[in-house]
């Protein structure tokens, strides 16, 4: 996971990956709000990716680690209990991430989804959504990939 980057920098990088790694196959690109969500809730819904009732001590959260003052962003994949039923990890904590998806008026935003290392347990719900200018870089905001087959 990469922390501190702009959505436009985001999409910048999913051009260059796709140019460099994609071999007229692949194009790689960042998820739609509803495939995240999706991936996270699962096929039942749940509130979380791991069930509907929340335990701060199953993410990573402002609440995760008490003993840590202040939260501080941790590696991937500490938390084995935030995982979706797909296998999907760490969405429901760990870093806020970039969709694909516009919103605001005239499609100004982009929409941001998942919980962050620094904020409070309202956010880890898979369903929760928010927003941000693509210029707009803050230390919690992150990016995950999808890769699409290329159409020929």
């Amino acid at each position: 996971p990469v922390l501190g980057i702009s959505w436009n920098d985001a999409t910048d990088y999913c051009k260059w990956l796709t140019d460099r790694r994609g071999g007229g196959r692949w194009r790689f690109e960042l998820p739609t709000e509803d495939e995240w969500e999706h991936a996270a809730r699962g096929p039942d819904g749940r509130f979380f990716p791991w069930g509907d009732g929340f335990d701060a001590t199953f993410c990573q959260m402002q609440d995760s680690r008490p003993d840590q003052e202040p939260p501080n962003p941790e590696p991937f994949g500490l938390f084995p209990l935030d995982e979706s039923p797909f296998g999907v990890r760490d969405l429901g904590g760990g870093m806020r991430e970039m969709t694909n998806t516009p919103a605001g008026k005239n499609g100004r935003w982009r929409i941001f989804k998942g919980g962050a290392w620094g904020g409070p347990s309202s956010i880890c719900r898979s369903a929760y959504r928010y927003g941000a200018v693509p210029r707009h870089v803050l230390g919690n905001y992150g990016l995950r990939l999808v890769a699409r087959r290329a159409r020929p």
